[in-house]
């Protein structure tokens, strides 16, 4: 009850934001509506001139649609050409790192809602699994390291383990490699950065509404109110069906505000509001068959979890407010102040293997049962964050050089307070129900099950803070070389308490890291369109960073790990080149990278009997490949590929050196494409390959008779259509996973572990109007 109470004061509180666009949308203005506009990158209200110096060449600057992605190619949407992230100064040719980017046009011709459905799709990524030790949500493996705490919105981190979407993001970046001169503690295989539409100076809009398995609506509006003031307005509400998983579903409403106002030519306050609620059905998918070595060779709609009390609610709020100030026209001051909070509430259901632990595996029949289990989590994270930086642009002798300085803090406090069940007990619950037993082959989702009882007696608290400095210079030192140079050092302070204001010394701990990480890297541009560069970057790994976790496995703290005081250093090497062709509308990448990880922290022993040792290594290296933009006038694509060997190099098990790293599809590649067949239709899909994938933790795991335990590869294809209805309405469609095959995305750790099924086919047809 009080669940549905709270849904619906959100409810109503949301009711006022859409009155809101609506007045926007009719608001006269100064600006006209659907008045193209050409908009620079770091100032959306300054225009270009019609011609534009770029690099020595002199090209004729195309203007740009209204509502457009100002980072991208105007000609070709899907090349990103800069990325948002200001720590970056230079085009995307010109960085000494691999960048995904993908734009909002691609997110829309893919028809991708959620940021998990991108990640699902993107080669060198592979999914995580929600488990005991670390919160249900979000949780991406990048160049087979974690990243589930290296998310971030517009250079800042993204708070909490939560469900997130896309309906605010003007771009996806996903930077590769060690990242932590950039984005501060973890990112050692990546980070993702999620830009977020801002408002710009012109009048545009655009509805959608789409019918199928997903029903959904959005609304994207804009308003330049005057030469000083422009706002945007965001809307999105969602209801979905998980397409081949009975009793799944995905609900999301969510709204963003934000409001740029110019003083004048030289100070600009931009403010934006983010607020998000979902509520789903989490899947843990199915169980595994130890008999077989296989996942359970059952029916792929079944589904293992409790109607009535599985749950899973997320939601965000978050208000953040940036400062530019042009102190020249080679100086400038930007401040970014964060504040928000987001929660992740969960009752989920885990399917277990039908074998009583101890015993011999048995194979699966008709009459095999399962006790069902849950897990249970309510986190809240009330965060604080700043980050100021100076960027300085000066020539020393012939050499051009880019400075980019600053300063960043935060501080997250994370509470986890679960639920406890009715569950029977003949001592201390001799009134409450038994879990039920549930028939693998045809589980009942509405037996009668524990309830919620209340919520535990206990708070688990988290309080992280984090201070750095950073500075970073891009020398140009003459028009075919560059070198970049940067270096970032952190502060790093963690507490946790097993049980909020009550110490116990064998779970409680605090530390305090000082940690110092580089990136240099070196670019040859034999040619404008062209760029050969070298890097080395680093990162560190900390006891605690991931605040949902209080195992070490999963990067929580402990007593026994906050006693070791080095932190898992991680290094990536890599040369690569970037190559702008067809008439500069299409980009091209290639890269070798190597990312060794040393002082990995190793738990052996149970209980008292429990060692520490900081013995784990790691070596991880591959090749990637990328091309993204117009191939042709009509031919629109983005593809990538990755190769990758892993190898734990040494281990205090002797019997995990030269093992296969868990969690990665060492081989993975991708495919997208639109083609403008006539000026009214245009068609394409997508393709999708990942390779096998192993269980695990550290090392990958091996069952008794030597077998590998692994998901098989898997392939997947999408299509879609546009048709242009009229000048402003268009309709599409979109069939993700045509073939209906049974695709199993992610598996728990275990030697008998559970493993994540991706959507069946899913079809959607949608409408979109600009205004």
């Amino acid at each position: 009850m009080l669940r549905t109470v709270a849904a619906r004061r959100e409810s109503n509180a949301l009711l006022v934001v859409p009155v809101t666009c609506l007045l926007l949308a009719s608001v006269p203005t100064q600006a006209q509506t659907g008045a193209e506009t050409t908009v620079s990158q770091n100032q959306l209200k300054l225009k270009k001139p019609e011609v534009t110096e770029l690099e020595g060449v002199t090209a004729h600057a195309q203007k740009r649609p209204a509502g457009s992605n100002p980072n991208a190619n105007p000609a070709a949407p899907y090349k990103i050409e800069r990325s948002g992230n200001t720590k970056l100064t230079e085009p995307l040719r010109n960085i000494s790192k691999t960048i995904i980017v993908v734009g909002k046009e691609q997110l829309a011709d893919t028809n991708t809602t959620a940021l998990k459905d991108l990640m699902r799709t993107q080669a060198g990524i592979t999914l995580g699994t929600g488990e005991g030790g670390n919160a249900q949500g979000d949780r991406f493996i990048i160049r087979g390291f974690e990243a589930r705490g290296d998310i971030f919105v517009d250079g800042l981190r993204d708070p909490g383990v939560v469900t997130r979407e896309v309906f605010t993001a003007e771009q996806i970046e996903i930077a590769k490699g060690a990242s932590s001169t950039f984005a501060g503690r973890g990112t050692t295989g990546g980070a993702v950065n999620s830009v977020s539409k801002k408002p710009q100076a012109s009048n545009f809009g655009k509805a959608t509404a789409i019918i199928g398995h997903d029903k959904r609506a959005s609304l994207d509006v804009n308003r330049a109110l005057n030469d000083k003031l422009s706002v945007r307005g965001n809307l999105m509400w969602q209801d979905s069906d998980i397409a081949g998983r009975d009793e799944v579903f995905d609900k999301r409403h969510g709204a963003a505000l934000a409001a740029d106002y110019r003083f004048n030519d030289k100070v600009e306050f931009l403010v934006d509001y983010y607020h998000l609620r979902t509520d789903q059905m989490p899947d843990r998918g199915h169980p595994w068959d130890t008999f077989t070595n296989k996942p359970a060779d059952v029916n792929r709609d079944n589904f293992y979890g409790i109607v009535g009390r599985d749950f899973q609610e997320t939601g965000a709020d978050v208000l953040t407010g940036t400062l530019d100030i042009k102190l020249s026209d080679q100086t400038q001051l930007s401040s970014k102040t964060r504040t928000g909070k987001t929660t992740n509430n969960y009752i989920v259901s885990t399917p277990s293997n039908w074998t009583p632990r101890g015993q011999a595996a048995q194979a699966l029949s008709a009459t095999s049962t399962m006790t069902n289990r849950a897990s249970t989590a309510g986190f809240i994270n009330k965060s604080v964050a700043n980050n100021t930086q100076l960027s300085h642009e000066f020539h020393l002798g012939a050499v051009e050089h880019h400075v980019v300085g600053g300063v960043e803090w935060s501080e997250e406090k994370v509470t986890n307070q679960g639920y406890v069940l009715n569950t029977y007990d003949a001592t201390t619950n001799p009134t409450g129900i038994p879990a039920p037993a549930l028939n693998v082959m045809n589980p009942n989702n509405h037996a009668s099950a524990p309830q919620i009882k209340g919520r535990a007696e206990n708070t688990s608290k988290v309080n992280g803070k984090v201070q750095s400095f950073y500075l970073m210079d891009t020398a140009k030192l003459n028009p075919q070389w560059e070198a970049f140079g940067g270096i970032r050092h952190d502060l790093f302070e963690i507490e946790r308490q097993a049980r909020e204001g009550t110490y116990d010394v064998n779970s409680d701990s605090k530390d305090t890291t000082n940690f110092v990480n580089g990136h240099v890297g070196v670019v040859y541009k034999p040619r404008e369109n062209g760029s050969i560069y070298g890097s080395v970057s680093s990162s560190s790994n900390l006891p605690g960073e991931m605040y949902d976790s209080g195992g070490v496995d999963y990067g929580g703290i402990t007593p026994l790990v906050a006693a070791l005081k080095k932190p898992e250093k991680n290094k990536t090497t890599e040369i690569g080149t970037k190559w702008d062709v067809a008439n500069n509308k299409l980009a091209l990448t290639a890269a070798l990278f190597q990312t060794d990880k040393k002082n990995k922290i190793e738990v052996t022993g149970t209980g008292a009997t429990q060692v520490a040792s900081q013995t784990g290594a790691i070596r991880v290296k591959g090749l990637e490949l990328g091309a993204t933009g117009n191939a042709s006038e009509k031919l629109s694509l983005s593809a990538g590929a990755v190769l990758m060997d892993t190898e734990v190099t040494d281990s205090t098990l002797s019997s995990n050196i030269g093992k296969k790293l868990a969690n990665v599809a060492e081989k993975s590649a991708s495919f997208n494409a639109k083609y403008q067949l006539t000026p009214q239709l245009a068609v394409g899909g997508g393709a999708v390959y990942t390779g096998v994938i192993r269980a695990g933790t550290f090392a990958a795991n091996v069952q008794n008779n030597g077998s590998n335990v692994e998901l098989p590869s898997s392939k997947r294809l999408d299509l879609m259509a546009e048709y242009k209805v009229a000048k402003n309405l268009t309709a599409q469609l979109n069939v993700k996973n045509v073939a209906d095959a049974t695709i199993y995305e992610a598996l728990y750790r275990s030697p008998s572990p559970f493993v994540y099924v991706a959507p069946g086919r899913t079809i959607n047809v949608g409408l979109s109007y600009d205004f």
